[in-house]
């Protein structure tokens, strides 16, 4: 948690849109045509809507610093999820799981997934159904799986584009029953209670308001090579692309080898296909990388049951000491640094030229209707500007404005030609006549742009912000 405080202090860029959707469905209810940009007649799919309205409850109550708490109190559930399925597998191996778990968060904040995103809800469930699956594996009662119907219905509407890994998770547990059933000759829990409650958790995935247009979303979406390259978690692992690609990369070389030098007797084929199989997908996409740390490590608590580090500590320098001394300094750090860094969290613009930006908008409209202007803005900046009651070009949303979800027209490749210079700034100009001009970086065709029919209200070159107004 410590190491939380320390490397991360800003929102997600994402959480503006987030709020946006959060604040119109509190006030206006669930909606099924977009209303947030510029855009008319696009149909969308809210596939966070039930987290977006608890999302925007919290800043509306607390602010930024209520939505950090948030995230460390979710990465606190993940921590002791994490510990309680290497508690549970290695017969009670206490201090193993503690550094299991240790190491597993860590590596989840060092790969930049411990965020103000619905993806940390998803660590949560995912890890909870994976803790339900081994309970039952360990004591073959059916009273445990009843937990995967509610985990279903609370995934699909609360984060629906990770709802298909349930299945793909259990799977591997249907698979390992068959096989040590049926080849190994062991005696092991029954397969059918998995089967009926998985045909009752897939039935429970059309509980929601967008019906089957939720369960196929992001089969649409992640299949779409422009929104693939856009969006840089949709892209493939390049394990020499940054210093976080570097480290997954080591970490999974060491343990490939501890699963090698492994007491065979321990391994598991479940924990095989999860291994090889999340990885597989993280090669995929970067996205996918976060369930594989999520089920890399956690089998070599099993693997290693019989390891106990704290010999090793007593041995040395003696386990009271330690235990008394870090303790002291981890809770004074802790108690320390947690108020400040909350106190302090901002968003990727606090206190920067975007929000001034839109301020000078404010001031210029006064006490028109906001909803009625049409606001150029990129990818990255929309949802901010969504968040302020403007109806904005383009958000960080993105595969609404595909055709292939929105039904109407592929405004995404539209945006995207547009940078490529494919569709020059008269056309774009032409069909849209925004009321303002809001530019962010130096590769947008807009940036220091003259002779359009706009003057520049507002400029801040450090930020690479540029604000035009329609003459």
């Amino acid at each position: 948690m410590v190491f939380v405080l320390v490397t991360m202090w800003s929102l997600d860029n994402d959480s503006w849109g987030v709020l946006a959707e959060g604040k119109y469905i509190v006030n206006n209810g669930i909606y099924h045509t977009d209303v947030l940009s510029m855009h008319e007649g696009l149909n969308t799919v809210l596939q966070n809507y039930v987290f977006a309205v608890f999302f925007y409850r919290i800043y509306e109550a607390f602010g930024g610093p209520g939505l950090y708490i948030a995230m460390l109190i979710l990465n606190l559930l993940v921590c002791i999820l994490i510990y309680k399925i290497c508690k549970l597998i290695s017969d009670n191996n206490k201090n193993l799981s503690l550094i299991i778990m240790m190491i597993t968060d860590v590596m989840l904040i060092l790969c930049g997934f411990v965020t103000t995103r619905a993806q940390m809800v998803s660590f949560v469930l995912f890890l909870s159904l994976i803790y339900v699956l081994e309970l039952y594996m360990k004591t073959g009662k059916m009273k445990y799986l009843w937990w995967i119907p509610l985990i279903s219905l609370a995934q699909i509407n609360l984060h629906a584009s990770l709802w298909p890994m349930i299945y793909l998770v259990g799977l591997t547990y249907i698979v390992d029953l068959f096989v040590e059933s049926k080849f190994l000759h062991k005696k092991v829990s029954k397969i059918w209670p998995l089967i009926v409650v998985g045909g009752i958790s897939f039935l429970l995935g059309f509980a929601n308001p967008y019906g089957v247009d939720m369960l196929t979303m992001m089969f649409k979406v992640y299949g779409d090579s422009t929104f693939s390259k856009l969006v840089v978690e949709l892209q493939p692992f390049r394990p020499f692309m940054n210093l976080g690609n570097v480290l997954f990369y080591i970490v999974l070389t060491a343990v490939g080898f501890l699963y090698a030098f492994s007491d065979r007797k321990n391994v598991r084929i479940r924990y095989l296909l999860l291994s090889f199989g999340f990885l597989a997908l993280g090669l995929n996409t970067i996205k996918g990388l976060s369930q594989v740390i999520l089920v890399m490590f956690f089998p070599l608590a099993l693997l290693y049951k019989d390891i106990r580090p704290e010999k090793t500590i007593e041995s040395s320098i003696g386990r009271n000491a330690l235990v008394l001394w870090s303790g002291i300094l981890v809770s004074t750090v802790f108690v320390c640094v947690c108020p400040v860094v909350v106190m302090n969290v901002s968003s990727d613009y606090s206190d920067n030229a975007l929000i001034e930006a839109v301020d000078v908008i404010d001031e210029m409209e006064g006490e028109n209707d906001k909803r009625e202007l049409n606001i150029y803005t990129g990818y990255n900046i929309g949802g901010y500007v969504e968040f302020r009651g403007y109806r904005p070009y383009m958000d960080p949303r993105g595969c609404d404005f595909m055709k292939a979800i929105n039904g109407k027209e592929d405004i995404l490749q539209e945006w995207v030609d547009f940078r490529s210079n494919k569709i020059s700034r008269s056309e774009l100009l032409d069909k849209y006549s925004f009321d303002y001009l809001l530019i962010e970086g130096e590769n947008d065709p807009f940036y220091s742009s003259t002779n359009d029919g706009y003057e520049i209200i507002y400029k801040n070159e450090e930020k690479k912000i540029e604000l035009y107004h329609k003459e």
